[in-house]
């Protein structure tokens, strides 16, 4: 006589074969899937809104290209952002013609087949009504873009902004389409450089400075004159010295361990150049170039002291009552490429 098998054990075996049979499908779909592909032919139906595999677009291309404002993201139309141009993969061969940002901007050209869907992007600038510095967040905010090293594209002496824009996520064309429509969304933020300032808040001083032991001392100031919303770029940051005798030089163990903060930038390693009588703190690759500046931005609710400077040294030695004053100096440079210094007279007083 055969056994009967209970509910309970029918079921289990059907769990079982069940989960096997998940097992072998997961295993072998991707096989049978690229088996089919290569010797069938068959292609998988794309994602939707991808295009398909292994198609690459070429063909009529309109760029919009809306501008925003970095403070609070408001439209905005810069008068000196000047020959925003898309050119084709060789860099040289320019696509549609150039164009600026006055509110209704776009380019609109044909994308060659040799172009494999990579065309670039260069933003230049001028002297306007308005200055604006094109902001790094343009590449966060854009898929399709790809900040890349700035480029001189017109050898005009001028670096541009230069971006790789990729369009190979670019469908084929649908009915009703008579070009591919891209928007591109660039950010700005206006620049304030006129009457740039220093506010000192503390001049250190200490009864220890002529000690043989070193004592910390650290300046503190804020940068003033700057509008909300607005800001600069620095290309260059130093310590200048002062005239001899007050306690100058470096090289004769008085004055160590100088480090300088500005903003949330801290350089503790300075290079002392003896024949300029100077710390030089922080330079950009090129100080001639906006591109290469180093952006400080007063943004929404920042409060007045939004930029501080911290100068930091240790002293031991000085002749007494005597004071060491560097002078902390900025370089700045506008959209336009000119430059401007702000300077700030810091001391470091002993008291003994």
């Amino acid at each position: 006589m055969s056994k009967r098998l209970g509910v309970s054990t029918v079921f289990i075996y059907a769990l079982i074969a069940g989960i096997a049979f998940l097992l072998i499908a997961c295993v072998a779909y991707p096989l049978v899937n690229t088996w089919a592909q290569k010797y069938l032919g068959i292609i998988p139906a794309p994602k939707e809104g991808a295009p398909p595999t292994g198609y690459v677009y070429s063909g009529p291309l309109t760029i919009t290209l809306n501008t925003y404002d970095l403070y609070d993201d408001a439209a905005q139309n810069p008068d000196d952002t000047v020959d925003i141009k898309v050119w084709h993969a060789d860099g040289v061969t320019p696509v549609g013609t150039a164009t600026t940002l006055d509110g209704t901007d776009s380019i609109s050209g044909t994308v060659d087949t040799a172009d494999n869907a990579i065309l670039y992007l260069s933003i230049d600038h001028d002297t306007g009504t308005t200055e604006y510095y094109l902001d790094a967040k343009t590449d966060s905010v854009n898929t399709m873009l790809i900040a890349l090293s700035p480029k001189d594209v017109d050898a005009d002496g001028v670096l541009e902004h230069y971006f790789k824009l990729d369009l190979t996520s670019l469908t084929p064309l649908q009915a009703g389409e008579t070009s591919k429509a891209v928007t591109l969304n660039l950010y700005c933020m206006p620049a304030d450089v006129s009457g740039l300032d220093w506010t000192a808040v503390l001049n250190p001083t200490s009864a220890s400075l002529d000690g043989s032991s070193y004592v910390d001392l650290t300046a503190e100031g804020y940068m003033t004159a700057v509008t909300e919303g607005c800001g600069f770029k620095i290309v260059r940051v130093e310590l200048t010295m002062p005239d001899s005798g007050n306690e100058t030089y470096v090289e004769n163990g008085k004055v160590k361990n100088v480090w300088v903060q500005i903003g949330s930038d801290k350089w503790t390693t300075l290079s002392w150049q003896p024949g300029q009588d100077r710390f030089l703190v922080w330079e950009a690759s090129d100080v001639t170039q906006e591109v290469y500046g180093k952006e400080e931005f007063y943004a929404k609710n920042a409060g007045t002291t939004w930029l501080r400077y911290y100068v930091h040294i240790q002293g031991a030695g000085f002749t007494s009552t005597y004071k060491w004053n560097p002078t902390l100096k900025i370089t700045v440079i506008n959209p336009a490429g000119t430059i401007s210094t702000v300077t700030e007279s810091i001391t470091f007083t002993d008291t003994a």
